[in-house]
């Protein structure tokens, strides 16, 4: 009898070993690395100590070498539910170029359920407010995210960063595609005297709308004292975001076109991340190679807080896997009345392996 029952047990055992193999686990990466020289007036961020020559990953809001960076490391895993269900998983990692930190920081960090109703996930993931892949320069040296372009990552707001303790859904109906992120803020009262949590949490939208040859956007994020950034947390500090957006895509050409209004102030006096971001960009390929142009320009609503972004630049691809790209950005930027006209000159270089 106990030999039939180990016998019973053994072929149990055998007949879920390929339900575990059913599960689909990825293991992916991607690296870059940049050799660049700034020059002109730096403006002195994480990494980022005066002109001269830096071995970095991408430039991002206020001179951080290593923000908004395009290298990084996924597993990810899914499982056929059936009934059109799929459970995933998904880990992401931020190696650092600089420090050799090869996991480095977080990036994603979910699970989530696919079917007929859409896309819901549960964890740290990117908001939903983020276009940062729409700039051609993104996530190099000469990308407009941070840079006078466009809004940067805003501690989990803004353009390509992430947002903890989220719920994310998608969908897509048809030509229009759904993306929205709540963030819950699970942070400590402002109020010392309250029993509850901070509780202001923070929402986004993205609608997208593929009309080809032209892509349309809309998001928007609201963040009312949110208490998981600092940026937010203060009482009485709103942050609103509002973004349209456009991709013109035909045979060699691309042109890009966003506007960006963003609201931010405490106790009504508004702060230097107030204002208006405009950007323009072009794009030309020719075999491998593609050719980039860049304009852009925030319009602060407080005096002498202006900036300028302008890029150009070439990426030429071996394959799929392995390209190079090269250039030049300058940021022009104000810090006050009497510190205007500054300009962060950056020239420079820059390696992508995918694998």
């Amino acid at each position: 009898m106990m030999k039939k029952t180990l016998i019973a047990a053994g072929v149990a055992a055998a007949m879920a070993i390929p339900a575990i193999a059913a599960a689909d686990v990825q293991l992916s990466a991607q690296l870059q690395a940049e050799l660049f020289s700034v020059s002109g007036d730096p403006r002195n961020g994480t990494n980022m100590n005066g002109k001269g020559l830096y071995i970095g990953d991408a430039i991002e809001e206020g001179g951080d070498i290593n923000s908004g960076n395009w290298s990084r490391v996924d597993l990810r895993a899914s499982h056929d539910l059936g009934n059109g269900l799929t459970g995933y998983a998904h880990l992401s990692a931020n190696p650092n170029i600089t420090t050799g930190n090869a996991l480095g920081a977080s990036r994603e960090v979910l699970v989530g359920l696919r079917g007929a109703f859409g896309d819901l996930s549960v964890g740290r993931m990117a908001s939903a407010y983020g276009t940062a892949g729409k700039d051609p320069f993104n996530a190099t040296f000469m990308q407009a995210r941070g840079n006078g372009g466009q809004l940067g990552g805003f501690q989990g707001l803004g353009n390509g960063s992430y947002v903890n303790n989220a719920i994310g859904y998608k969908n897509k109906f048809e030509m229009v595609s759904l993306n929205a992120t709540l963030g819950l803020d699970q942070s400590a009262n402002t109020d010392a005297l309250s029993e509850d949590n901070n509780g202001q949490h923070m929402y986004a939208l993205r609608v997208n709308v593929d009309l080809s040859p032209v892509e349309v956007w809309v998001a928007h994020t609201n963040a009312d004292e949110y208490g998981q950034a600092t940026r937010t947390r203060p009482i009485d500090t709103n942050f609103q975001a509002t973004k349209l957006g456009a991709q013109f895509k035909t045979g060699a050409f691309g042109v890009v076109g966003q506007y960006e209004n963003i609201k931010h102030d405490t106790a009504g006096v508004d702060t230097n991340y107030a204002g208006n971001f405009y950007m323009l960009s072009g794009t030309y390929s020719m075999g491998a190679n593609t050719f980039m142009l860049g304009f852009g320009q925030f319009s602060a609503e407080n005096d002498d807080r202006d900036q300028q972004w302008i890029a150009a630049g070439m990426r030429h691809a071996f394959n799929r896997n392995v390209s190079i790209h090269g250039g030049v950005r300058q940021t022009e930027y104000d810090l006050g009345a009497a510190d205007t006209g500054n300009k962060e000159t950056v020239v420079g270089a820059g390696m992508r392996v995918t694998f």
